[in-house]
């Protein structure tokens, strides 16, 4: 069994929110190379049911890169913020012996700001909820030296959304 010490804790806990992180800022920056590369898992359990509708849906990695960058080029500037994100990830103790996790869950706040192509910008379309988000360490990164920590599961749960409702029903045509 691997060493298992509060420096890889510390260290597993920061890999996991700067992966959260990374799919936030580079849904904004368009960095879809950087979403296949650094964020996401082989198989990704989708669920924006409560913004789109529809189904939860287990994709390919790269059939849900090639969503994303659909879903973002019918906005003119998006702005996804992520905050408070709180990692389930079991703490090691010197008086226990805790094997390291391969899997970790967190939950977060998460907001949204998007302007459509075409729409001055103060016609913003706004949402905010509740993250939960499962990942999984891949062995075979970490060998490389770099974050081993991919996306899994991204569930978005809606607590508010505001602005103007057609440009929001036009946004929820593009569904994920």
């Amino acid at each position: 069994m691997a060493s298992y010490d509060i420096a890889q804790y510390l260290l597993d806990r920061a890999n996991i929110q700067d992966t959260v992180t990374k799919n936030s800022l580079y849904y904004d920056t368009l960095n879809i190379d950087g979403l296949a590369n650094e964020v996401y898992a082989d198989s990704i359990l989708i669920d924006y049911t409560s913004i789109l509708g529809g189904e939860p849906t287990t994709v390919s990695r790269a059939e849900w890169v090639d969503r994303v960058r659909s879903i973002l080029q019918t906005f003119e500037s998006s702005q996804h913020i992520i905050s408070g994100i709180v990692v389930d990830l079991p703490q090691p103790s010197p008086k226990t012996t805790t094997a390291r996790p391969d899997k970790a869950s967190l939950k977060a706040h998460v907001g949204g700001n998007m302007v459509l192509n075409g729409q001055p910008s103060e016609n913003v379309i706004q949402n905010g909820g509740i993250l939960e988000a499962e990942l999984q360490r891949d062995a075979e990164l970490e060998k490389q030296g770099l974050n081993p920590w991919r996306i899994t599961k991204y569930k978005v749960i809606r607590k508010w959304g505001k602005g103007d409702k057609v440009l929001e029903s036009e946004a929820q045509k593009v569904k994920a």
